[in-house]
């Protein structure tokens, strides 16, 4: 903001603002914020007194320029290697020789977002804005470096990791300085203009099916040069304000404010419950105790997170201050969660539907995933201007997108296998609908937050997100590889030792197969894979239907949990329109 020498602001004693005219203007204190007396707070959510006009928006200078650029950049870097990499995820698996550890590799990065996510807060209060930002650039670079270098699967989950970490830290500071650095009223459009660095990258997953083509080691290099241009943007105009928050206090007082006991339990339930989640009727029994244990401590351990956070934390990560006004705020975040769920299946099933289903090529994959990049982007833009164009009906807006996301999301089970064009109208909207609510909920939530907590319910926010998505995949995930296996036994098996000419085909053949289905279309498996027996007329009438017709019933079923997901951000956006005033010896599994 620009300073207040600039607009002869000054503030008395007691907190009142004195204007140009000498008038005073009464501020409303909810409390003169616990811990830190340097400033005030206008009804409970504007901070004031600090020495800041916030209602003057900046001076278009270069510095401004490339603050807003740097953020911008920093926001589509940490939606953009989802893009690229999870529309790919089987092939590379599958490339590395581990399709088993597929789900390791999409959820690695986003489980680093969501353990990091509520440490950037007080960690950029301690270290500052701009240092935490240039350290989040070069997790970037970092983890897009060993993803294009490493020769095994264990180093390209490392390199997600780093990814992970660079994403949650940029997005959630460039949220915050754009917060910082436009009036409260603009923030909505600014949004828009941030989310404007996405458009290039809105077809990723067609050049991510390209450069597979040659190798999906270059999507690394695209990334590294993207974040290194967003660093130098940050390094050369980013000039932060103190963090009024933090002002007056030590290092040492600070390192003390930063809740790390709370938010080791929430990792570790949420590392817990995963591993059981991912681990159950796929590795183990459900009823084992390698699946059962995991489950029940997991969640254990994050309600003791929750009890330590609200009863026993001197500084939480997440103050009781932070909810303003109870009814939107938690309904917001219910809606964050519930399309946090349905944005990954969308994103990671998409692209494997395409393969093992519609039989596509490469090239094929990335025309038909465009939509993604693009329905999502566009969902969150047009959200975005409706929002500012509509700032007293806030809730009507979101209600629209929740029942488009959740009615289209039903309508992906009409999707006929022998016809594609029966999947666009549900999918358009299904992503259209998830873009207009996932990341505008995130910009919402900051105009009832107070401002100095702006970093806290952004963590907060993009954290639940992360942990929503990394839940929801797999869910999803455990449900799809459990009706793909019940229906390889009860289609494919027979199929295939009724039609391959092949003798001895043993359980590892057929899961070879139904893994790889979901990296190559039959007809290219069958080529490069002679052996198998499967590129004649008889095998290609019968077992190539039959696998198609097992992948079908798998996400069929997938798409009925979405609407379930759906159906309950529908109800909780409803709850905000009033404003505030079969068993066998072995297993197949598919990666």
């Amino acid at each position: 903001m620009s300073d207040s020498s600039d607009h002869d602001v000054r503030y008395s004693p007691t907190g009142e603002k004195i204007n140009g005219d000498g008038q005073l203007e009464v501020i409303r204190t909810i409390s003169r914020v616990p811990g830190n007396s340097n400033y005030y707070e206008k009804n409970g959510l504007r901070t004031e007194g600090d020495g800041v006009d916030h209602t003057a928006p900046n001076k278009i200078s270069l510095s401004f320029v490339l603050t807003v650029t740097g953020a911008a950049i920093g926001l589509a870097a940490s939606q953009i290697y989802p893009l690229l990499y999870l529309t790919v995820a089987t092939p590379i698996a599958t490339a590395l020789g581990h399709p088993e550890l597929y789900i390791w590799m999409l959820t690695a990065g986003i489980l680093a977002m969501g353990a990091v996510a509520p440490f950037v807060g007080p960690l950029s209060d301690l270290l500052g804005r701009k240092k935490i930002f240039l350290f989040g650039f070069v997790c970037g670079i970092l983890g897009s470096i060993v993803c294009a270098a490493t020769p095994n699967a264990a180093g390209f989950i490392a390199g997600q990791v780093f990814l992970g970490l660079g994403a949650v830290i940029c997005e959630l500071i460039a949220i915050a300085v754009i917060a910082e650095v436009v009036p409260t009223e603009k923030r909505a459009i600014w949004a828009v203009v941030a989310l404007s660095a996405i458009i290039p990258w809105a077809p990723g997953t067609l050049y991510a099916n390209y450069m597979l083509d040659a190798t999906w080691r270059w999507i690394g290099l695209a990334l590294g040069i993207w974040n290194a241009i967003g660093f130098a943007a940050v390094l050369f105009g980013y000039n932060p304000p103190a963090r009024v928050n933090a002002r007056g206090l030590s290092k040492r007082e600070m390192i003390k404010r930063i809740d790390f006991v709370g938010g080791g339990l929430i990792i570790a339930g949420l590392l817990i419950f995963l591993y059981g989640l991912n681990s159950g009727g796929i590795s183990h029994p459900w009823k084992s105790t390698h699946v059962l244990v995991p489950i029940i401590l997991g969640p254990c351990l994050m309600i003791a997170a929750g009890l330590y956070e609200f009863f026993l934390a001197p500084y939480p990560l997440f103050p009781r201050r932070i909810i303003h006004d109870a009814r939107p705020f938690f309904c917001m975040l219910a809606v964050i969660f519930a399309a946090g769920i349905n944005y990954i299946p969308l994103v990671s099933f998409w692209p494997i539907e395409t393969i093992a289903i519609f039989q596509s090529t490469h090239a094929q994959v990335g025309v038909r995933c465009i939509v993604i990049g693009v329905c999502i982007l566009g969902g969150a833009m047009v959200s975005a201007v409706l929002l500012g164009l509509f700032k007293k009906h806030v809730h009507f807006v979101m209600l629209g997108f929740c029942i488009m996301q959740t009615v289209a999301c039903a309508c992906l089970v009409l999707i006929r296998p022998d016809n594609i064009k029966t999947a666009w109208a549900p999918l358009v909207f299904a992503l259209f609908g998830v873009g207009g609510v996932l990341v505008p909920n995130q910009v919402i939530i900051t105009v009832i937050t107070p401002d100095d907590l702006i970093g806290s319910v952004t963590a907060l926010t993009v954290g639940l997100r992360a942990q929503a998505q990394v839940v929801g995949l797999a869910i999803f995930y455990n449900q799809l590889i459990n009706q793909v296996t019940k229906s390889t036994y009860l289609y494919v098996v027979p199929a295939w030792l009724s039609n391959v000419p092949v003798t001895g085909t043993t359980v590892a053949d057929i899961t070879f197969t139904m893994n790889t289905l979901s990296a190559l279309p039959f007809d290219t498996l069958a080529r490069e894979y002679p052996s198998f027996g499967l590129n004649t007329a008889k095998a290609m009438e019968f077992v190539k239907p039959a696998c198609i017709h097992a992948f079908d019933d798998g996400f069929k079923l997938v798409c009925v949990s979405k609407y379930l997901d759906g159906h309950v951000a529908v109800r909780m956006d409803e709850k905000a329109v009033k404003p505030p005033p079969r068993s066998r010896p072995e297993s197949i599994s598919m990666a």
